[in-house]
């Protein structure tokens, strides 16, 4: 039998109900489908050799899946790896130019090689070509 300082305390841990004009929330703002893609390929060239393979065979035994094998963490990184391996292909099939233009734009490579072209004309050139091939890639399209 509940004693009657259980039943109080249980009073002071309901739930309250808060007014609908009361909650305020920030809105979602989606997230420029090429900053995204820059940023998973700039995370992909960082680790690129230094995968953890031992860490997929252990997530099973620490709780960190699904349930059906599936860890939800690794699937969200597959496809980030995805998207960064197909954004890789599209920058290396821009002219060279605009490929050391991503490059030096994204701080991957520090010096701009290009004395008679303007670095930040060129950049934005690069991204607008970069555009149109990664709305085309079957792997990227679907962000854009």
């Amino acid at each position: 039998m509940k004693q009657p300082q259980d039943r109080q305390n249980e009073r002071n841990t309901m739930l309250l109900r808060v007014k609908k004009q009361d909650v305020q929330s920030d809105s979602w703002v989606r997230p420029d489908p090429l900053d995204y893609c820059l940023a998973v390929w700039k995370e992909w060239m960082a680790s690129t050799g230094q995968r953890n393979l031992g860490a997929r065979i252990m997530g099973g035994l620490v709780g960190e899946t699904d349930g059906h094998g599936q860890d939800l963490h690794e699937a969200q990184h597959s496809h980030d790896m995805q998207v960064a391996a197909a954004t890789d292909a599209m920058i290396d099939s821009l002219d060279r130019i605009h490929v050391w233009a991503i490059y030096a734009s994204c701080r991957i490579a520090t010096a701009w090689r290009f004395p008679n072209a303007d670095l930040l004309t060129t950049a934005a050139a690069a991204r607008a070509e970069l555009i149109v091939k990664l709305k085309k890639n079957e792997c990227t399209r679907n962000l854009f």
